[in-house]
């Protein structure tokens, strides 16, 4: 019986020794204890028990691992099983968690130079230099143990770190208790020896483990806190080495389970138990389960010793694996021929390089071009991805996006090999296929830099689709730009040819052809479910670096190169097809709207190409006092509310929360709701609208229409969107056309709402005939500095939710007094124009600055205001005020709504519009979700949220034949265009 448990003391001491790796995380409830009570006393017991377990385990290691010289090719392979368990934890991560970060693939490639797991680290480093301990003298190698032991000792005495190993999770300290193993390996005690370190070694751990069990009063008696609790229950303490020491030199120098330690079992259960990945699993488990502390101490132990059978499973699983492959032979020839001293590794390392320079030369080539494309993407030597903190872009290229720069450069890569397949299965030409993909990419960045300037944007893929205006676009550039690209391709290709036959390099099988053919195509496939948000593949792009950017293309390009934004931009499912879609039933909807406008039209008296109607998109407007929580004394916006009493008005459901302004404007001007959309389609301006040849949008029913916006016109696309549209002109920062009486208040950024109107009240006196005017204000954007307004302060409001911080909101609020001063004298000047002037005013979104709960006050937290204005002339001649179903609305209402307002004809389309309006409650994304995947959801004029089930059956018909327009429009096959539903 003694000899079973003597044989089995290596298994019980891995067992507390995996437990002792995860007692003491952050997520169990042991670490964060804290009472100073029996418990307290209990957990410091069990703490030096399995303390002691690893000391001597650590110990067994050393005395292995000195004694057995294990060869460069089992060194090598302990670490690629630590490489190898490393990738697999992040591929179990990315399928089980669907969470993958560049930082943990680096972590599970180099373990060792990131230093994850140091005591697996520490176990390579012994195996591969303990054996030389056995060149020691005997008394040099207790001489050695002796230091170790004393150092330790001096470290307790005086509690300081004072050789770096107090928190003993680096290599030094397993390195230095291993060595204590290494170093007192052979001595063999006389018997009364051995029955001094029994009774000294027992007095010992009785003295720590009661030293250990007062400490926390200690600790709390001088220090008022636990911060000394721990003296004598951890690893580095040296009173506990003795005792572990003790316990090895009692052993009469056997090694207890040497068998387990040499074929890799005891290392393959440490490492599946100690890698962070992995870890964080299985303690997480442990502490979403069983609140009593002993089961808590009883499942980990449980959870421990599954971990220890997996992990010797796994051992013997990869070494029947790794001696039944064919490779294997190849390997260890491969191993033996590396160098044994260091002075021999640059000889080595020259020889490899000259073997492989082909390769070589194309991989860093490949990464060359991946910085110099990214580079080419900046218009500046700086930049500011943070907003307040600037960096020289090379510098930040280089650091913080160096997983962007290894993918781009991986890309690069396979279409070169790529290129070097077709070119090989010609002519069999290595230098020449490099030839042709060099220029290529250099001319792929100059192509989007040059695109960057003139348009603002990067290539996109319908830029791609636009082969008949090439020739146009080449207009734009300088002449000698295309006729040096040219020359330089030429001489490119003529370089290409002399390499091939002056250093040759020969071709590859058909079957590594193939391999590489097939992994090109799957990796730029893999492009097409990029954007398939919570997706693997959108997991681990992500993680690489990818930022999708699509609401600016041209930050787009600069975070993520322009291969990548390129690639970004290909993933885009517009809409599930509805049931029931085809040419028949197109037809149909048209036929049954037309009859319906006619019957409409049948009370109308104007047209809509008549009236002048100005959308007024109010950045981020939106009543503060509505948020649940806040409380403001006074009122800011006195003149819109007491407008909204006289006019036709109510609340808008934003489909955005903080940001979506472009998507509010799409639901506008076209009328179709963004809920309806895919999730991979997520700013319908940059990812519809360049796809489309026809894009009809509530303008083109005017004669003329133009577009404000007092910022920078290159957010989502608007400048190609406007001319797509049909905008006549678009009035923006550095455009052509000026932004006239520039105004900014106080120290805000951003020019203010009476710079806006004022620009407006320009075109609308400029302009006789009918008129759409497209406006979107600035003033109001985040973020909200103390800073801008001298007189914030006035609207501090006196409560808000926890963790909403009062300045921001009070300096938010202070904007929207002066966008409601702005529109009051907007209003009076409109009022003075005799032609019939009607303006929809709404806010976009909310400020993303309540900290509230999405799920309990979602719904307000979407809801913002609007009205519809018609001026005096409009009044006298047919426009009044709608009294039904405007409570609560959609962005897709407004042109509807305006059309009934003002007494005008409709189109089939606003036909459909109107009955969505008039019958359907009001569409938005699910409020309580608030992200692109968020699902569809339904509104009533009472603000409460329907269910689609709740809808009568005409109601869900109406829908289905929405659904089925929009669809036509955006994704299918745009018959409405031929049926003349539109116009």
């Amino acid at each position: 019986m003694k000899k079973i448990i003597a044989n089995s003391g290596w298994l019980i001491a891995l067992l507390l020794t995996v437990m002792n790796l995860w007692m003491w995380d952050s997520q169990l409830q042991f670490s964060n204890y804290s009472e100073n009570n029996l418990k307290m006393a209990v957990l410091q017991l069990v703490h030096v028990i399995l303390i002691i377990a690893e000391l001597w385990l650590l110990m067994q290691l050393g005395r292995t691992l000195k004694r057995h010289r294990l060869g460069r090719t089992r060194v090598i392979t302990t670490w690629l099983v630590l490489v190898a368990y490393g990738a697999g934890s992040v591929l179990l991560q990315l399928v089980w968690k669907n969470q993958f970060y560049f930082s943990d693939l680096l972590n599970a490639v180099f373990p060792i130079t990131r230093n994850i797991f140091p005591l697996a680290t520490a176990y390579i480093i012994a195996m591969a230099t303990f054996p030389r301990v056995n060149e020691l003298s005997e008394v040099n190698r207790r001489f050695l143990g002796k230091v170790l032991v004393g150092m330790f000792l001096v470290a307790t005495v005086f509690y300081n770190d004072l050789w770096g190993i107090k928190d003993s999770q680096n290599v030094l300290f397993y390195l230095m208790v291993m060595m204590v193993g290494a170093a007192f390996d052979g001595i063999e005690l006389p018997d009364h020896w051995r029955r001094f370190v029994k009774r000294w070694g027992t007095v010992t751990l009785l003295v720590t483990a009661v030293l250990a069990m007062l400490m926390p009063t200690i600790s709390v008696t001088i220090h008022y806190d636990m911060s000394t609790a721990n003296r004598f229950s951890n690893l580095s303490d040296g009173l506990l080495v003795l005792v572990a020491l003790g316990m090895f030199l009692l052993q009469k120098n056997q090694v207890i389970g040497e068998h387990q330690i040499l074929n890799g079992g005891i290392y393959s259960s440490l490492v599946l138990a100690g890698l962070p990945l992995l870890r964080s699993h299985y303690v997480g488990f442990a502490a979403g389960h069983v609140g009593n502390l002993g089961l808590k101490i009883l499942l980990v132990a449980i959870i421990a010793g599954a971990v220890m059978v997996v992990g010797f499973v796994a051992n013997w699983c990869l070494r029947r694996l790794f001696s039944s492959l064919a490779i294997t032979q190849h390997y260890e020839r491969w191993v033996e021929e590396l160098p044994s001293h260091l002075m021999e590794w640059p000889a080595w390392l020259k020889k490899f390089c000259h073997r492989h320079w082909p390769a070589l030369t194309v991989v860093g080539v490949a990464y060359g071009l991946a910085v110099i494309s990214n580079l080419l993407m900046f218009t500046s030597w700086k930049v500011n991805p943070a907003g307040s903190m600037t960096f020289d872009n090379y510098i930040y290229l280089l650091t913080a996006r160096q997983g962007t720069l290894l993918f781009t450069a991986l890309l690069i890569w396979l279409v070169f090999k790529l290129v070097f397949k077709l070119v090989q299965s010609l002519v069999k030409r290595y230098w020449l296929a490099l030839s042709i993909v060099v220029p290529l990419i250099i001319i792929w960045g100059i192509a989007n830099r040059i695109k960057l300037i003139t348009r603002e944007e990067p290539i996109l893929p319908s830029d791609v689709m636009m082969y008949q205006a090439y020739g146009n676009m080449l207009k734009l550039v300088s002449a000698w730009i295309p006729i040096t690209g040219a020359v330089v391709y030429v001489i490119t290709i003529g370089l290409g040819i002399y390499l091939d036959r002056k250093l040759p390099v020969p071709a590859p099988s058909t079957k590594r052809r193939c391999i590489w053919t097939v992994l090109t195509v799957l990796f730029f496939g893999s492009s097409i479910f990029w954007n398939h948000t919570d997706s693997r593949i959108s997991t681990v792009i992500e993680g690489l670096g990818d930022h999708p950017i699509f609401y600016n293309q041209q930050d787009g390009a600069r975070e993520n190169g322009p291969i990548i934004q390129f690639l970004n931009n290909i993933d885009i499912t517009v809409m599930e097809k509805p049931a029931g879609y085809s040419k028949a039933r197109m037809e149909k909807i048209a036929r049954e709207y037309q009859v319906v406008a006619e019957e409409i039209n049948k009370d109308r008296k104007n047209s809509l190409s008549s009236q002048t109607i100005m959308f007024n998109l109010s950045e981020s407007f939106s009543n503060p006092k509505r948020v649940p929580g806040v409380k403001i004394k006074g009122n800011p916006i006195p003149y819109i509310l007491s407008l909204k009493k006289t006019t036709t008005s109510g609340l808008m459901m934003s489909s955005g929360y903080g940001g979506g302004t472009a998507n509010m404007e799409y639901m506008t001007l076209r009328g179709l709701a963004t809920a309806n959309f895919s999730s991979t389609l997520q700013t319908p301006y940059t990812q519809i609208v360049p796809r489309l040849t026809k894009n009809w949008t509530f303008n083109q029913l005017f004669d003329y229409a133009v577009g404000i916006h007092p910022y920078q016109g290159v957010f989502y696309s608007q400048v190609a969107d406007y001319a797509k549209f049909g905008f006549n002109r678009f009035y923006y920062l550095g455009s052509k056309y000026k932004i006239i009486d520039k105004k900014e208040i106080g120290k805000s950024p951003y020019l203010s709402d009476e710079t806006s109107y004022a620009n407006a009240l320009t075109q609308l006196k400029a302009d006789k005939n009918g008129t759409f005017i497209n406006l979107v204000t600035m003033q109001n954007h985040m973020p909200y500095d103390t800073q801008y307004y001298k007189n914030y302060s006035k609207w501090l409001p006196t409560s808000v939710s926890e963790g909403t911080d009062k300045g921001t909101v009070a300096t938010y609020t202070t904007g929207l007094t002066y966008t409601d001063k702005a529109v009051k004298q907007f209003i009076k000047q409109i009022n003075k124009i005799q032609k019939p002037i009607t303006v929809v005013f709404y806010g976009d979104h909310l400020p993303g600055i309540y900290n509230n709960s999405m799920a309990k006050d979602g719904t307000k937290l979407h809801e913002t205001d609007y009205f519809i204005y018609s001026n005096t002339y409009a009044r006298e001649h047919g426009a009044r005020t709608l009294t039904s179903n405007t409570k609560v609305v959609s962005p897709n209402d407004f042109m509807a709504m305006v059309a009934e307002q003002t007494n005008s004809k409709v189109t089939p389309y606003l036909a459909l519009m109107t009955k969505v309006y008039e019958d359907l409650p009001a569409v938005s994304i699910n409020t309580g979700q608030n992200n692109s995947t968020a699902s569809l959801q339904f509104t009533n004029s009472k603000g409460q949220v329907v269910k689609y089930s709740q809808l009568t059956k005409k109601q869900k018909r109406l829908w289905q034949d929405y659904k089925l327009v929009q669809y036509d429009l955006t994704a299918g096959k745009q018959y409405l265009y031929q049926l003349h539903m539109m116009k």
